[in-house]
């Protein structure tokens, strides 16, 4: 059996560690957050939505429309394909309905559920997922930089 003493000096060894383990912990799970695709706030119940798409490019070509739910429950991901091209987007993932990272990996929209993956236009890249996601009637006023989609 342990001494008093030997008991609080491995006690202090432990919360040492733990003092030490806390800061990489926390870098590690802040890693974790989806934060790449930015939230674009635009509260609405409508199932007729405008989404200023000017901040999108190549090289940011998807962001979440914040405040908006579709008709599934999930939120909407637009997506730009091109300069002409883009795509309003179920957030749920077919596979088993999980919902979608707002995040990209590697250019296409990941499901971190069981790893699929979906490109820009929805479509699957990588299964288990096996069915595009839920893609949503838009149309495009490219003087406006906007992008009207019925999520009806």
């Amino acid at each position: 059996m342990k001494t008093r003493r030997e008991f609080l000096t491995d006690m202090g060894k432990m919360a040492g560690g733990v003092l030490l383990a806390a800061p990489i912990t926390a870098a590690v799970l802040e890693g974790c957050l989806p934060t790449s695709v930015p939230m674009v706030p635009m509260p609405t119940t409508s199932t007729d939505i405008s989404v200023d798409v000017s901040d999108l490019s190549a090289s940011n070509p998807a962001k979440v429309v914040s405040g908006v739910t579709a008709p599934d429950g999930f939120g909407v991901i637009v997506t730009r394909i091109s300069d002409s091209d883009y795509r309003a987007l179920s957030m749920r993932c077919t596979h088993q309905n999980c919902s979608v990272d707002n995040r990209l990996s590697s250019g296409e929209i990941h499901c971190a559920c069981h790893g699929s993956l979906f490109a820009l236009d929805g479509s699957v890249v990588v299964s288990p997922a096996t069915v595009p996601l839920t893609s949503y009637k838009v149309t495009v006023d490219p003087a406006a930089h906007l992008v009207h989609a019925k999520l009806a």
